[in-house]
């Protein structure tokens, strides 16, 4: 009795030990139908870096509304409404330095990894930095050519409503893009085509406006056409003629 039931024993387990299925290699297993994460260049753990971007961006933005309260809706007021705005621009932009450089910054990284989306169709840390000290460079080397012209021509009160204009013209536009632009990173559909036709648009708005606006200091004050002219060319157009001449050469 023993006997047979140590064989069934060993029967039994032997059976079971080759009806047991073997684990299959890493290449014949099934797997489920998944969205991976997007890798990119820039990635802190499992953040990638456009998600990373974001939530760096939207500190600065709230250290400019708890250090500089009221800012940026001044900035915005005075944007898109150019008359009755001295006095906002007295009592709420001019007082805060420090916002307003942050406002800039906020501004500027929208608009470089605009290009850098445009340029590569991902993020790129290197070249995102690249583009917004290119940025900042050229917007203080801008309001230096301002103020010289300005002295040399004894013309202070021209240029200094046209520093003040340079601020904000150059604060606003990016922050109203930032929601298309970081969303362009992750759209995958019709969307990928409409949001770059959106920032185009508003880009081109944007420069027209800041040409007329200028345009306007510049004859208010006296400037003679002669001079409005080739000041818009050479400090307006040539910058933009350049930028576009990067992108045409990198892409």
């Amino acid at each position: 009795m023993d006997e047979w039931q140590a064989d069934t024993t060993t029967c039994y387990a032997v059976d079971t030990l080759a009806v047991t299925p073997s684990p299959l290699p890493l290449e014949g297993r099934d797997y489920v139908e998944a969205i991976p994460l997007a890798r990119e260049g820039l990635d802190l753990g499992f953040i990638p870096g456009t998600l990373l971007c974001v939530v760096v961006y939207f500190v600065l933005l709230v250290a400019v509304q708890l250090h500089g309260r009221g800012l940026l809706a001044a900035l915005f007021f005075k944007f898109f409404r150019e008359r009755n705005t001295e006095q906002l621009v007295t009592k709420k932009i001019l007082p805060n330095p420090f916002p307003l450089l942050c406002s800039l910054v906020l501004s500027f990284i929208s608009l470089s990894l605009f290009i850098v989306y445009i340029v590569h169709g991902k993020l790129m840390p290197g070249d995102t930095l690249l583009y917004l000290a290119s940025l900042i460079v050229y917007h203080f080397l801008l309001l230096g050519v301002i103020t010289l012209l300005g002295w040399i021509f004894d013309a202070r009160a021209c240029a200094r409503e046209l520093t003040i204009d340079l601020w904000i013209y150059n604060a606003v536009p990016g922050i109203i893009l930032s929601p298309a632009v970081f969303s362009l990173f992750y759209t995958r559909s019709f969307a990928a085509v409409l949001l770059p036709g959106i920032v185009f648009l508003f880009l081109a708005y944007y420069a027209v406006r800041r040409l007329v606006q200028w345009a306007k200091i510049l004859f208010k004050h006296g400037v003679p056409i002669f001079y409005l002219i080739l000041y818009l060319c050479a400090l307006e157009l040539l910058p933009l003629l350049v930028l576009y001449k990067m992108l045409a050469g990198s892409s």
